[in-house]
């Protein structure tokens, strides 16, 4: 296990655990939320499902790009995308735009999070890539199960005042971090032979 694929993994994980942090994260701010922004009790279920639904319907196709474009590219991609989309969430002026840029979130989470796979494969050898995937479930896991309490957490230090829209703010620095640390030392790696 070398340093440099160490903090290309370190890299990954960060990307893996912002993206299913956020798959629970909103639920917990809904009554903020529509305070805020109005809407029925519908709609704050669609800002909760928008992410799962738009996340399911494209792993495969991002899996795929992955395939061809190059996963580190995909990943970077992806990540810069939900970056975005999370800033768009923490910006947005309606409950409309809220759906919308959570289930923009989910699909771009969907270009990222199978590039983590792949990226396993690509950075360690057999031995040590068991190590890797006994430290990739655990995260994935706990970072699921932690999204309420770190929305939770957020939402009563409300930082800044920025009350609700914390929970989104809080991916910039970890897609920054994933952005700066993932270009530099993941493999770069070219598409896959068809």
């Amino acid at each position: 296990m070398t340093k440099a694929a160490c903090i290309g993994f370190a890299a990954a994980l960060a990307a893996a655990m912002m993206d299913l942090l956020d798959a629970t994260i909103a639920g917990t701010a809904g009554p903020m939320m529509q305070t805020d922004l109005g809407g029925s009790y519908a709609d704050l279920q669609w800002i909760t499902a928008s992410y799962p639904l738009a996340m399911a319907d494209g792993l495969l196709t991002g899996g795929r790009l992955g395939d061809i474009f190059g996963r580190k590219r995909m990943l970077l991609i992806g990540a810069a995308g939900f970056t975005v989309a999370s800033v768009l969430c923490a910006a947005a002026p309606t409950i409309e735009v809220l759906i919308g840029s959570r289930a923009l979130q989910g699909a771009l989470g969907a270009v990222m999070l199978p590039q983590v796979f792949g990226l396993i494969r690509d950075l360690f050898p057999a031995d040590p890539m068991g190590k890797a995937w006994a430290v990739l479930g655990p995260v994935s896991g706990l970072s699921a199960v932690l999204g309420p309490i770190v929305a939770g957490v957020l939402i009563d230090f409300d930082l800044f005042g920025t009350g609700w829209r914390s929970i989104f703010l809080v991916n910039v620095p970890v897609g920054a971090y994933v952005l700066i640390v993932g270009r530099r030392h993941l493999p770069a790696g070219g598409p896959a032979v068809h």
